[in-house]
C-alpha cells in the first residue's frame, strides 16, 4: 500500500507516522518543509504542500492508495486542490474539526447540526473562520461527485508539547505562569464541560481508517470522557506547584473582547469554548474497531509533567514563538483593576 501524508510532522502526524512505520505492508511518503532523515518504509520529501507547483508535481508522480491530509488550507486553496487530491488516490482522508458542530446539550453525534446551517449570525457567516471554513471544505468533497474520501473531525487534541486552557495554547497561558505573569480568562468558560483527547489516540484512529475503505462521510475521533475547564485548571495548578513551586494567578472577566479578537475574531470563544462539548464516539468505535483512549486526567497530567521536566532543562526554548500582540494586551488587562472581576481560588 502506497500512502502519502501531507503535513505529517505535527502533533498528530508524528504519531501516525510512528504507527505506519511498524507496518511492513505500507510505503509512506511524508511532506516536510525541512530536511528529515528517511527510515525504513518512511520517506520524507521536502516541500510545502500549500505551494501550487510542489503539489501539482507531487500528485502527478504517483497514484496513491491513501492520502492523509493534515494541511490547514484556506478556502481558496482547497477549492483549487480538492479535485486533484481526490483524483490522485483511492482514499482521501481530510482532517476537518468537531468545531463545525453547533451548540448541542447532550452527546454530539456526527449527524448533529453544524454551525454553517444553523447560525443566524450574518457577520460570522460572512467569514471563513475555522469552523465555517472546515464545514465548507467538507461540502466541497460531498459536492465533488466522488465518494473516495473520509472526513475526520477531531476535537481538542493534546500532547506533551500542546497543552490547552480554554482558548489558550501553552504559549499563551503556561509561558506566563512559568514566567510569573498573571492570566485573565472569560468568566463564561471555566464552568463548561469539555473533551480533550490524547493526540496519539486520535492518530491511531486515523491509522485504522487509512487501512480501511472510504466512508464518504464524516466521523469524529474523540474520547467520551469530560472535565470542566476549572477541573483541568486545578489539576494543572497542582502539578505546576509541585514541580516548580509556582502558582497560577488567574483573573476572570466578563469583558475579554480585546484578547478574544486575537483568536479568530472572538468566534472561538462564543461558538465553541463557552459551550459544553461532549461526544458520542460509537461511529468511530465501529469503524476503528475500538480505540483504547488514555484517561483525560492521566494523559493531561503526564504530558504536563513531561513538559515541565523539559522546561527545567531547556528553559523557554521549549515554547513556540510568542504572539507579541497578545502578550502586550494580556499585560495591560491583568494590570487594570477595572477589567478584573475576581481571582480564581486554586
Amino acid at each position: 500500500m502506497n500512502i502519502l501524508v501531507l503535513g505529517g510532522t505535527g502533533a498528530m502526524g508524528t504519531h501516525l507516522i510512528s504507527f505506519l512505520s511498524e507496518n511492513n505492508d505500507v510505503q509512506v511518503t511524508v511532506t516536510s518543509r525541512k530536511e528529515r532523515n528517511s527510515h525504513g518504509n518512511i520517506s520524507y520529501i521536502v516541500g510545502n504542500a500549500r505551494e501550487k507547483a510542489f503539489m501539482s508535481e507531487l500528485l502527478k508522480k504517483s497514484h496513491y492508495d491513501v492520502i492523509v491530509d493534515f494541511m490547514n488550507y484556506n478556502y481558496e486553496e482547497f477549492l483549487e486542490y480538492h479535485r486533484a487530491l481526490l483524483s490522485a488516490t483511492d482514499h482521501y482522508i481530510f482532517l476537518s474539526s468537531s468545531r463545525v458542530y453547533a451548540n448541542y446539550e447532550g452527546r454530539i453525534t456526527e449527524s448533529c447540526p453544524r454551525l454553517l446551517e444553523t447560525s443566524k449570525d450574518q457577520a460570522f457567516l460572512s467569514t471563513n473562520r475555522y469552523a465555517l471554513r472546515k464545514a465548507r471544505e467538507e461540502d466541497m468533497l460531498r459536492a465533488s461527485g466522488m465518494n473516495n474520501y473520509t472526513i475526520i473531525r477531531p476535537y481538542i487534541t493534546y500532547s506533551n508539547r500542546r497543552l490547552q486552557l480554554g482558548i489558550y495554547e501553552k504559549e499563551e497561558w503556561l509561558y506566563r505562569v512559568l514566567n510569573d505573569k498573571p492570566l485573565i480568562m472569560s468568566e463564561g468558560i471555566l464552568d463548561k464541560t469539555t473533551t480533550l483527547s490524547y493526540g496519539r489516540d486520535v492518530s491511531f484512529g486515523i491509522y485504522k481508517i487509512a487501512l480501511g475503505k472510504p466512508l464518504a462521510d464524516a466521523v469524529h475521533i474523540t474520547t467520551t470522557e469530560n472535565m470542566t475547564w476549572l477541573e483541568i485548571l486545578k489539576m494543572y495548578a497542582s502539578i505546576i506547584k509541585k514541580q516548580t513551586g509556582k502558582d497560577i494567578v488567574l483573573y476572570t472577566s466578563p469583558e475579554m473582547k480585546s484578547i478574544e479578537m486575537i483568536y479568530e475574531g472572538g468566534y472561538n470563544t462564543i461558538y465553541d469554548r463557552q459551550w459544553n462539548r461532549q461526544f458520542d464516539n460509537a461511529k468511530a468505535e465501529l469503524v476503528c474497531e475500538h480505540i483504547d483512549y488514555l484517561g483525560m486526567q492521566e494523559g493531561l497530567s503526564g504530558c504536563l509533567e513531561e513538559f515541565l521536566r523539559d522546561w527545567k532543562v531547556e528553559g523557554n526554548a521549549v515554547f513556540l514563538p510568542l504572539n507579541s500582540e497578545y502578550e502586550k494586551e494580556m499585560d495591560r488587562l491583568t494590570q487594570d483593576p477595572s477589567v478584573q472581576k475576581e481571582i480564581v481560588q486554586l
